[in-house]
Formats: structure tokens, sequence, C-alpha cells
């Protein structure tokens, strides 16, 4: 009889771990001790019981169990409970720096917290906020979702800069960001005058395709995939700045553009505005006009309100500008300095950022101009414009990649 349960056990492990194999996931924990892990920031304990990771509040600044190995897009699962309620929280695509004699953890974190906004992205160390637009409604979604006193299983999908998590099998996140693509994971007990403990078990990640940034050029040489228009009104400099400028009387725009077109993708570049107008064109087609594309911009300004508001050219102008996004924009805006502007487009959502921040956020299932096309930054004509660019990326997205996002 005894022989006959060993068996059943054993072959319920096989058929277990044949499934695990077959859906990709590896596990990031052995069950018996920390092999594979390291601790940064704070002091808190942490230690093996019973085949879970128990971590212990203990005194210092937030303390991060951390995977000694980095990824970049995957479907990260793990479950835990709180044997006494603490703030806690799992990181990913995080990175540390020198803080004294320790490290300070930085990047995006799935908060876990037994009064609500468990899975919730924060940013820790960075930015100081939640990433997700926080209302009551959500509120209530994550408290809902939350098994009190219960084993409860996170769920994060990370693919470009598609962020989602799952609470139980309930959606709860479901954001776009660009700050960050690849970094470690951190299991985190959050400094606290009050003791707490939590715990966690089945930890296991299923890599996915990498989604690189492609760069529009480098070392001094545009890449071949790139257009100028007009020719000579562009120079790479010796610091890998892109210059951009319009001469006194020309009428026509300056455009750095794609010859080949995207549909889902995202773009970004960083930018110093000297004098002008001047914008990132997305999803956009040639025209034979002194502005040369017709199609979405996401526009770059003197006047800080402007930035990374959408225009769209020979179609409705701006798209949804309010003044919701324009506080945005002046908030973000580094008027005089080097700013970070970006673009995500899948399907049918558009969403922009600036140094940061979130400026537009839509769903625009019907374009003038359909939905693919050329990526391009343009320096509007009309004479003495100037503007300076760096670090011009894009990320394509395939149909592979967009099927998980939407999924």
């Amino acid at each position: 009889m005894l022989r006959t349960i060993f068996l059943s056990l054993l072959l319920c492990m096989v058929f277990a771990c044949s499934a695990a194999a077959q859906d990709g996931f590896v596990s990031l924990f052995n069950g018996k001790d920390l092999t594979g892990w390291s601790q940064k920031g704070g002091d808190a304990k942490y230690r093996v019981e019973d085949g879970t990771i128990v971590g212990v509040v203990g005194p210092g600044p937030n303390s991060f169990l951390c995977s000694d190995k980095e990824y970049e897009n995957f479907i990260f699962k793990a479950e835990f409970k709180f044997d006494k309620n603490v703030n806690s929280g799992i990181q990913f695509r995080s990175n540390a720096r020198p803080d004294g004699r320790r490290e300070r953890v930085y990047g995006y974190q799935c908060e876990m917290e037994a009064n609500g906004m468990t899975a919730a992205i924060y940013d820790e160390g960075r930015r100081g906020r939640w990433l997700n637009v926080v209302t009551d409604e959500f509120t209530e979604k994550t408290k809902t979702a939350f098994k009190q006193g219960e084993w409860n299983e996170l769920e994060i999908q990370c693919v470009g800069p598609s962020i989602r998590t799952w609470l139980n099998g309930q959606p709860i996140t479901d954001i776009f960001d660009i700050e960050t693509m690849r970094g470690f994971f951190g299991l985190q007990v959050h400094s606290s005058n009050n003791p707490g403990q939590v715990r966690w078990r089945n930890i296991r990640v299923k890599e996915l395709p990498a989604t690189p940034w492609v760069p529009m050029y480098a070392d001094k040489k545009f890449d071949a995939d790139i257009e100028i228009k007009p020719v000579g009104e562009w120079t790479i400099q010796d610091d890998g700045v892109l210059c951009g400028k319009t001469p006194e009387g020309e009428k026509r725009d300056g455009m750095v553009l794609t010859r080949k077109t995207y549909n889902n993708f995202a773009a970004k570049v960083s930018f110093k505005m000297e004098k002008g107008n001047s914008g990132l064109y997305f999803r956009a087609s040639d025209v034979d006009k002194p502005y040369w594309l017709k199609g979405f911009q996401c526009e770059i300004a003197e006047e800080a309100n402007a930035n990374a508001n959408f225009w769209e050219v020979e179609g409705r102008g701006w798209v949804q500008r309010t003044p919701e996004t324009e506080a945005t924009a002046t908030k973000a805006t580094k008027q005089g300095d080097w700013n970070h502007i970006g673009t995500v487009a899948i399907n049918d959502h558009l969403v922009s950022f600036l140094n940061g921040w979130m400026v537009m956020n839509i769903i625009d299932p019907e374009p003038r101009h359909g939905k693919v096309g050329k990526i391009g930054l343009q320096l509007h004509g009309g004479g003495n414009q100037g503007c300076l660019f760096n670090d011009f990326y894009i990320m394509p997205l395939s149909d592979e990649m967009v099927s998980l996002i939407t999924r």
C-alpha cells in the first residue's frame, strides 16, 4: 500500500515537473537555500523555512533579496502570504546604485499590501510614485482580488514597454512605461517600526524573446534606414549629439526619417530645444509638400505645455489635447535642458512620455492616415529653428509580442 502511494506521489511530481518544463517556466528558488539570491539595502532577515522564503522586518532602510540574474521580457509568477502584515513587494527590471555602505535598489515594484494596492506598480527609489492611475474603483479591485490570511498568487508580465499584472488570476495593472527594460527581481521587506513577516513560494519565470532598442545613428553615422530632408541641415557632432538647424529663409521642414514603416513600436529620443518647434513623427507617410510627412507627431516645442501632446498633420490637428495633458507637460519639461520624450503605439493604443511622466494615453481607433507609417524627427520650417537630439531609438514590436501584450 505504502509502495503504491509512494509511486503515485512520485508520478504526480514527475508530471508536474514535466508540465512546468513544457510551459517554459524555470524555478528561481530551490526550496532549500538562497542560492541565486543576494541581499541589498536594509537589514531585514531572510531565511528558508518549509520550502518558503521568509522575510522578517529588520532595522535600517527597505531590504531586498535580489536575483543574481537579470531579465528583460518575461512572465513571472510567485505566491505570497503574510504571517504578520507588512508592506512588501516584488521588484522587477530593477537595478542598484551605491548608497554609502549599502546598495540602493531602484526600479519597478509590484506592490504587496494586505490593505489594498497589491499588484499595482510603484517606482521604487527613482520616481517615488505610483505608475497606475489610482482611483477608488482601482483600489477596490485590488482589495477584492486579495485573499486575507491565505496564499495569493502574483503574475507579472513584461514585454517591451508593456507591464501587466494579475492577482489570483484577476487583471490589475495594464500600463506602458519606457524607463527600464532589464534588471533583477527583488523580494522586498519594507522598513517599519512594527513587526512583520511575509513568505514567498513557487517563484518561477518564463523568459520571452528580447525586444531591443535599435539606434537610428551611432558612431557619427546614420543607420542605412534613415533618410534626410533637406540634405545638409543635420550634422552629428563629435560628442554624438545630432544638431538640426533650419537657416534663415528656409521654408521647408528639416527631417530625419526612416525609410521603413512601422505599425507597433516604441520610440524615444532626447532633445534640447534651442529655438522654434520640432516633433517626433510616427505612423506618418510621405507627402510632396514642404513638411514632407502627414500623420502623427509627438510635439517638441519651446512652449512647455505642448510637449508630448499629439498633433495629426493633415488630420485633426491636436488630438485630445486637454488642460490635464498641458499641465503634465509643463510640470515635466526642463526648460533649456535635455529632455527625454517617447511614444508607444500598440494597435489603437497611443501613449507618450516626457521625462518619466505619461502625458498622453488614448485609444484612437480611426486615425486619418492609418496605423502604419514612418518614424522621424522634425525641425519646423520658417527659419532660425534649432534643436539638439541624442539617443534616438526605435523598438519594433512583432505580432507575437503584441499578442502577448494584448492577451
